[in-house]
């Protein structure tokens, strides 16, 4: 029974492992349910999270401390996997290239997310942000090459930098255990020769962790597949973010050394790309701006490097991993004008709903999901007295607030137009689609509705990460 908390991982990989082998080889099976797959990996997923929920409770270690299986692994490893369900769910397939690899890789990356959630060292969490981000690139490569390239140079050299930084703190610490490093460091005074790498590690994290939604928002972003755009700026992104949560847990007692960083790193994604979303007109672009906004309220609440923020922001991270993966897929390829969104609650009407509330939940309006985990960081971020960052954060949010409502009023205030003007055809409408927008809306409101239980969950997390 003590191996049952690893059938999650099995079940992702052995289905992208399939995915990927039934394609190559063109497998009969593969061939006669090939329309069906995003329903079966929507199943295999269920399956995953619902023995995630059952056997992912115990605390346990295994391959010598290499895994770690916690409340915050359980907290992460179960919002990914809803995240990869409703967004596979919701997505329009027919506009999708080659689905065999747009539902592995997305696979993949949550295995990545799993992995770098559990992990005990750093070799294992570096081994899980790269799996998640690989799989977000080679998902992106399918349609823009290019775009696939400049962020695979620009992970890379975040990769380095980080690389570069552990290896100091391994040096210092003499242990590459998580734990251990937050123990040796414990007695070890914040100078410059540990500034240094401690910086580069936690800051190649925050911009490696922001860059991704941020990819949206160029108009080359908006020519590359809706999934692999949920999957940069979700869950890819939320591997960067777990692992930031990590290290700063584990380097936690020269908290002075990053925090100044984080706080200017939060506050500009908290500004800009507010103010930055009400200046485009594509619904997706502003997607990916207003998840970049509610990311630098993530990074803002381990600025305070207290127990409280991180648990705000562990919290957080579940509301946005579901919203920043979903949205982009569920729009499909209508997110890449606002026309084309136009009278869309009366012609598809529950792709309408998604697409508001996990625009809306973005925004961190009330009472969606996004608005109790900024209320949360933001009640963290007050006691901890960092008034001119939540001051920053609300200025944020209100004009995320504002942009998004803007596209609410396209998809219910306006008339619908001629299919010649769209730009886009309109999404199939199946039953999958429709049980997938569904479920995106219920979840989004149900993560609402049970947001004490789920902070006393995240806040048990950021506990067993040693913060106290």
């Amino acid at each position: 029974m003590k191996y049952a908390a690893l059938v999650p991982e099995a079940l992702v990989v052995a289905a992208a492992v399939a995915l990927l082998l039934g394609a190559r080889w063109r497998l009969p099976a593969y061939r006669r349910y090939r329309t069906r797959l995003p329903a079966v990996v929507a199943v295999v997923l269920l399956i995953a999270l619902g023995v995630e929920l059952w056997a992912g409770a115990a605390v346990a270690t295994y391959f010598s401390g290499g895994l770690v299986l916690d409340r915050f692994a359980l907290f992460v490893k179960a919002a990914a996997l809803l995240a990869a369900l409703v967004a596979i769910g919701a997505a329009d397939w027919a506009a999708e290239d080659s689905p065999s690899i747009s539902l592995a890789m997305p696979l993949l990356a949550v295995f990545g997310v799993m992995v770098a959630a559990s992990a005990g060292d750093v070799v294992v969490l570096w081994a899980g942000l790269e799996l998640a981000g690989v799989a977000g690139v080679a998902t992106l490569a399918l349609r823009r090459p290019d775009l696939g390239l400049r962020l695979l140079l620009l992970g890379t050299t975040a990769s380095a930098l980080m690389l570069l930084g552990l290896a100091y703190v391994y040096a210092t610490a003499g242990t590459a255990d998580l734990g251990g490093i937050r123990q040796a460091l414990a007695s070890s005074a914040p100078t410059l020769p540990l500034a240094i790498p401690v910086l580069l590690v936690v800051g190649a994290l925050a911009l490696r962790a922001s860059f991704t939604p941020l990819q949206l928002a160029g108009p080359a972003g908006w020519q590359a597949s809706p999934v692999s755009n949920g999957l940069l700026a979700g869950i890819v992104a939320a591997a960067a973010l777990v692992a930031a949560i990590k290290i700063t847990a584990a380097v936690g007692p020269v908290s002075g050394v990053f925090a100044s960083y984080l706080e200017v790193i939060s506050a500009l994604l908290m500004l800009g790309g507010g103010a930055a979303a009400l200046g485009v007109r594509s619904p997706r672009a502003r997607a990916g701006l207003i998840a970049a906004c509610q990311l630098g309220w993530i990074l803002a609440g381990l600025a305070t490097h207290y127990r409280v923020g991180t648990a705000s922001a562990v919290f957080l991270l579940g509301a946005f991993v579901i919203a920043a993966t979903a949205a982009p897929a569920v729009m499909g390829t209508l997110g890449t004008a606002e026309v084309a969104l136009t009278g869309l609650g009366s012609l598809r009407p529950h792709r309408a709903a998604a697409i508001a509330i996990a625009l809306l939940s973005l925004a961190g309006a009330p009472p969606f999901a996004g608005f109790f985990g900024e209320f949360a960081v933001g009640a963290a971020l007050a006691q901890s007295r960092h008034l001119e960052l939540l001051a920053v954060g609300l200025v944020g949010s209100t004009l995320s607030l504002i942009a998004a409502i803007g596209t609410v009023r396209v998809l219910y205030l306006q008339n619908p137009i001629e299919e010649t003007r769209r730009g886009a055809p309109l999404p199939v409408w199946t039953r999958l689609s429709a049980a997938g927008a569904v479920a995106l809306c219920a979840l989004i409101a149900a993560y609402s509705l049970f947001a004490s239980p789920i902070l006393s969950l995240a806040d048990q997390g950021a506990e067993g990460l040693g913060l106290r």
